[in-house]
């Protein structure tokens, strides 16, 4: 059992005994879900701490997940240890270690094309140390963008040099002061013009290290151009931003805004999902974008739900057939696929866990 405060308790959590009011009337029964209502008669009847049962829920729910995993969690860890070393060689001397590069690229590729299934669970890494944040995110951005290539048609050796650029797509923040790239604030008008320009420092330090292709160069320098014409540095419009930067931009944002940062907390996946979309054809290439849903679906792995039944559960995979019905690891009880029950939906969306 554990205390946990009324603000911070979660929808699905149970509680360990029974709770009181000041006359010794039980409110609440030992075992009750956590849920709007619970929450609603707790301050009601002035309760701020709550006894809850020290269930290891993502314990369980990594388990179910990864029977879904389209990378292993011991490939993702290894090679962001190896993109960690890959960049701490370019801020020590400016080379790209380039066979390490197109190692990693080509691992996660080979693990994308095996695993691609109907029933998918993304892995991405979670973020341990601000300072390491460039790390997680780049490995991130490439994992995503392979994703929406494949659900574009890219394959091969095209798909490669998608994951290569999308690796390296901001080793130009490693030219940018840590102060400014670790600021907890507002950055001055100064220091966002030294931050815009890392795709500029990017694109020179791919050039300098002997990587030439359009494409792979394309992706590092126009990841944060927009449709519209309003993005960074050029302000170039649709046709004018190679595909790979088009894929980028999209797995670059979708990456930032679901990460936590030493200036804001994290969007949840859902959320994010539904700023790109709600923005498509103004800042990021409409087609492209609807990849995500594909790779993701409408409510993408780790998003807590409440069923039709008044069941509390987690989504565990996507099911990319029927993307409103993913699979859900039901609180304290069994997985349920969703495009098989057909007389469950589900009918809110509550919060997010991270499976990592």
């Amino acid at each position: 059992m554990k205390i946990v405060p009324l603000n911070k308790a979660k929808f699905g959590m149970v509680l360990a005994m029974d709770i009181r009011d000041t006359t010794g009337k039980v409110i609440l029964k030992k075992g009750t879900e956590v849920n709007e209502i619970v929450i609603y008669t707790l301050k009601k009847a002035g309760i701020f701490n709550i006894p809850v049962k020290k269930l290891d829920v993502l314990k369980e729910l990594k388990k179910e997940a990864e029977n879904h995993g389209v990378i292993s969690k011991e490939k993702l860890d290894l090679n962001y240890k190896k993109i960690k070393e890959v960049f701490k060689t370019l801020e020590k001397s400016g080379d790209i270690d380039i066979d390490s590069v197109i190692s990693i690229a080509a691992s996660i590729k080979e693990d994308l094309e095996n695993n691609y299934s109907d029933q998918l669970f993304v892995p991405l890494k979670k973020l341990k140390d601000f300072d390491e944040y460039l790390y997680s995110h780049s490995l991130n951005v490439m994992i995503i963008s392979s994703l929406l290539a494949i659900e574009n048609g890219i394959i091969g050796d095209e798909l490669l040099n998608v994951s290569i650029s999308a690796l390296l797509h901001d080793i130009g923040k490693t030219q940018v002061p840590i102060e400014i790239m670790n600021a907890p604030r507002a950055l001055t008008e100064s220091e966002m013009n030294t931050m815009r320009n890392h795709v500029l420092f990017g694109k020179n330090l791919a050039m300098e290290n002997n990587i030439k292709d359009p494409n792979i160069i394309g992706g590092i320098y126009e990841h944060h151009e927009r449709i519209d014409g309003r993005g960074y540095l050029e302000r170039k419009k649709k046709e004018q931003i190679t595909t790979f930067g088009k894929i980028i931009s999209i797995a670059d944002v979708y990456d930032a805004l679901t990460s936590t940062r030493s200036y804001k907390g994290p969007w949840t996946p859902y959320k994010t999902i539904s700023f790109i979309l709600t923005n498509v054809e103004k800042q990021f290439d409409g087609e492209l974008a609807r990849g995500l849903i594909n790779a993701f679906g409408i409510y993408p792995a780790g998003t807590r739900v409440q069923l039709n039944n008044g069941q509390f559960g987690t989504v565990i995979a996507s099911n990319r057939a029927n993307k409103i019905r993913p699979l859900i690891k039901v609180d304290h009880s069994e997985t349920i696929d969703l495009s098989k029950e057909h007389s469950l939906r589900i009918v809110k969306v509550l919060d997010y866990v991270y499976i990592e």
